[in-house]
Parts: structure tokens; sequence; C-alpha cells
């Protein structure tokens, strides 16, 4: 019997979003996790949420590797450990990992233009 592969459309932060296939499936969701630091280099600690098909693609913890379907989209969330963070529930505050599309910084200078009235 093949082993099973597992799809997943993971957004690391707010504005990175990567596709993810592992074959064979994980067995545990710490195994997951220990993945996902791995593959995109991530240094900190969090914890998996899933949108659950059942109740119309709403967020649930994933807390047993068994509800996660075999195509799904995860998402990153970090603990609050910052009694004064004003961050909200769905705020995913994470270090940016490179990507093929983030490997160059900003210019150090910017050349601004004369304008005329």
């Amino acid at each position: 019997m093949a082993a099973q592969a597992l799809l997943l459309h993971v957004h690391v932060s707010t504005d990175i979003v990567r596709k993810l296939t592992l074959i064979p499936r994980p067995e545990l969701v710490d195994e997951l996790k220990d993945i996902i630091k791995e593959k995109f280099k991530l240094d900190c600690d969090f914890s998996l949420s899933y949108e659950e098909p059942d109740f119309d693609g709403q967020l649930c913890s994933l807390v047993d590797i068994e509800e996660l379907p075999q195509k799904a989209v995860v998402k990153l969330v970090r603990p609050e450990n910052d009694d004064s963070s004003v961050a909200s529930d769905d705020t995913i505050i994470l270090p940016h990992a490179m990507t093929p599309d983030r490997v160059e910084r900003w210019p150090q200078d910017f050349p601004i233009p004369t304008f005329f009235l």
C-alpha cells in the first residue's frame, strides 16, 4: 500500500503562504511542527490551526493529527507571552522566512524625484 501524502497550504505569517507536500504523513502534531520549523527555517514557538471543512472553514486548533484532512489549510499561531501586546487573536506575528520572492533587501538610498508646482 502506498504512503498517503499530506498536501498543506501553510500560512507562515500574514504575508507568507507556502505549499508543503509530505510523504509519508506525519504521525504526530509535534512531528508536523518540527518539519515546518525545519522547512521554513523558523526558530520560534507556535501552535497550529487548520480550516475545518465540517464547520465551513472555521479555524480549529490542531491537537490530533488524525483531524487534519489530506489536503488542508494550516495557520501558524504564535502564543502571546507579553501581556502588554495589542495583537488580536487573528494576528500572526512571526519572523519572516526567506522566500524566493524575498531574497534581496531594499536599497539603502531611494532617489526622490523633484516635483514642480
